[in-house]
């Protein structure tokens, strides 16, 4: 039987949701290829360098002023100023077809249509040498606390984080922060998103973030939410074509 590479599941003692999934894991029972690490620091300033393993899977908390009941996925760094941990202007070495493997597992087994399963755009610290993704439980305390849709999370971490996955790993650019056309491209087709820039990071996007987008993801192609680019359409085209990558609109990748 091939080895499977070991992976990190990192969370903070501190942060609620995180708290009830590890819970959740733990009765379970941990699977060989993962090593569980808590730490006293909350979420977006974990230091994950002290994880021995390459990759990392942080468990957290999703917070929303609307309340959104949420299963999330993303990458982490920040296109701008770093309010939430992390570095201004950089972005985290990310991996694409786990966390697209862990969007499928919780759109598969959430059976509660009031919660949300996406990709969020990336956001946020902290900021390693690793390769990093999070999976949140949101939004609100209710949320944290649900132990039915912790051991969904928990399952999907057990049985879909390593998934055989073929799929072309690709970057987005626009749209709203739960990039729902994105979301839907990768639940229906072979597309898996490392870094997602939304709308509202777009006057930040330069050629040097588009560069790490693409050199942290492994990007073989942009996929552009062309609705989603308001008044920046140009600004991106003329980014995407200095990249020399393939980039395609997601609404017609969706349509054929």
């Amino acid at each position: 039987m091939e080895q499977k590479e070991k992976i990190a599941i990192a969370y903070s003692k501190i942060d609620p949701a995180a708290q009830n999934i590890a819970g959740r894991l733990k009765e379970i029972g941990a699977v060989e290829w993962a090593t569980i690490y808590e730490f006293e620091e909350d979420s977006t300033h974990l230091p994950l360098d002290k994880c021995a393993e390459k990759k990392v899977i942080v468990l957290s908390k999703h917070a929303s002023s609307a309340g959104t009941k949420s299963l999330t996925v993303h990458s982490i760094g920040n296109f701008d100023k770093a309010e939430f941990g992390g570095r201004e202007k950089t972005l985290c070495t990310t991996t694409p077809k786990t966390i697209t493997n862990l969007l499928r597992g919780l759109k598969e087994k959430n059976k509660n249509e009031e919660y949300v399963v996406c990709y969020e755009v990336t956001h946020h610290g902290p900021y390693c040498e690793k390769e990093v993704c999070f999976i949140e439980l949101g939004s609100s305390q209710k949320e944290w606390d649900n132990k039915e849709e912790a051991e969904i999370i928990a399952k999907t971490l057990i049985e879909d984080t390593m998934k055989e996955n073929n799929d072309k790993i690709v970057i987005g650019i626009g749209g709203r922060h739960y990039a729902p056309d994105f979301t839907k491209l990768a639940l229906r087709k072979n597309y898996s998103f490392g870094h997602i820039c939304p709308q509202y990071a777009l006057e930040s996007l330069d050629s040097d973030l588009l560069a790490q987008m693409i050199s942290k993801t492994g990007a073989e192609e942009i996929v552009i939410d062309w609705k989603g680019l308001k008044t920046w359409k140009q600004k991106v085209l003329d980014l995407c074509e200095q990249s020399g990558l393939k980039f395609e609109r997601v609404q017609r990748l969706l349509k054929n």
